[in-house]
C-alpha cells in the first residue's frame, strides 16, 4: 500500500461510481507476490437516490473497513474501492487462493451487513486494476479538476463567475491538430497558440467557462474525447485566481454593526 491515494467519480452501467484507489500499489517493486485478487462486496443497508452512501452510512462502512484492514498482515494489500448501485466493493491482492483469513474478518465485523466474496480471475497479471479500477483519461483529469478546484477556493476564489480558461493540447502531427482546431473553435475555443518542436505540435485555446467542478469536468471530459478523436493528448488547464471583492456599502453595513 503506498501514500498515494486519491478518488474520482465516474459511470458503470450509466450510474453513479465512486472510486478510491491506491495509484502506486507496486512502487519500486512492492508486492511483487501479491498475485491473487479477491473483491469483498458489500450492500448498503441505506444508499442514497444515487446509489452511494449517505454520510452517516458512510461513517460506519469507514470504521468497519479500518477494523478489517487493520487485521490483515502483509499478506493481503487493499488496493481501493468502487461504490455504485447500492454497493461496495472492496478490492484485494494476496499471495495465496485461500481467502479465509478475509472471509473471517467479515464474519467478525460485518455483523450488520449482507456481503460476498469472491476471487477475480485475471487473464495476466493485474489487469483488473489497470483496466478497470485505474482511471481512464477523462477521469484523470475529473481527480486533476477536483484538486485545482480546491486549491482556487482556498486562495478565496468563490467559483461564482465565469472566466477565462487556458488548455493545453498536444499532437502528433500538424494535420492534427488543424483538425482538431476546426472543431473545438466551432465550439466556441479560442487559439491562444501554437508551437512546432520537432515531432511535437502543442496547441494552447481558451474559452469563458465557469470552473465549479461538474462544469469543469464537463469541458475537461469533451477536450479529451476531441483530441484523442485527432490523435492527440489534452494535458490540462489553468485559469486565474478571482476573489471577490467586498462593496462599499457592504463594509458601512459590517462597520455600523460592529458598532
Amino acid at each position: 500500500m503506498s501514500d498515494n491515494w486519491n478518488t474520482y467519480l465516474t459511470f458503470i452501467d450509466n450510474k453513479p461510481a465512486s472510486f478510491l484507489l491506491d495509484l502506486e500499489p507496486w512502487k519500486n517493486g512492492a508486492n511483487e507476490m501479491l498475485v491473487y485478487l479477491y473483491r469483498l462486496r458489500v450492500t448498503l443497508n441505506e444508499p442514497n437516490e444515487d446509489g452511494l452512501t449517505c454520510d452517516q452510512e458512510a461513517a460506519v462502512l469507514y470504521d468497519l473497513e479500518d477494523s478489517i484492514h487493520d487485521s490483515l498482515d502483509s499478506n493481503y494489500m487493499f488496493v481501493g474501492r468502487i461504490t455504485t448501485q447500492g454497493r461496495r466493493d472492496f478490492f484485494y491482492y494476496t499471495d495465496s487462493l485461500d481467502g479465509s483469513t478475509l472471509e473471517s474478518l467479515a464474519v467478525k465485523f460485518l455483523v450488520n451487513y449482507k456481503y460476498s466474496i469472491d476471487r477475480i480471475e485475471e487473464q495476466k497479471p493485474r489487469a483488473f486494476y489497470y483496466e478497470f479500477l485505474y482511471p481512464g483519461k477523462s477521469d484523470w483529469h475529473r481527480m486533476t479538476n477536483r484538486q485545482l478546484v480546491n486549491k482556487l477556493c482556498e486562495l478565496g476564489d468563490n467559483l461564482e463567475k465565469p472566466r477565462t480558461v487556458k488548455h493545453w493540447i498536444y499532437f502528433s502531427s500538424a494535420e492534427s491538430r488543424e483538425l482538431f482546431k476546426e472543431k473545438v473553435q466551432n465550439d466556441g475555443f479560442h487559439i491562444e497558440e501554437q508551437e512546432t518542436s520537432g515531432d511535437k505540435y502543442s496547441l494552447i485555446i481558451s474559452r469563458i467557462d465557469l470552473v465549479q467542478l461538474h462544469s469543469i469536468s464537463d469541458v475537461t471530459d469533451y477536450l479529451v474525447e476531441a483530441s484523442q478523436e485527432y490523435d492527440g493528448d489534452y494535458d490540462g488547464w489553468e485559469t486565474k485566481v478571482i476573489k471577490e471583492q467586498e462593496g462599499l456599502l457592504n463594509r458601512l453595513k459590517r462597520i455600523f454593526k460592529s458598532r
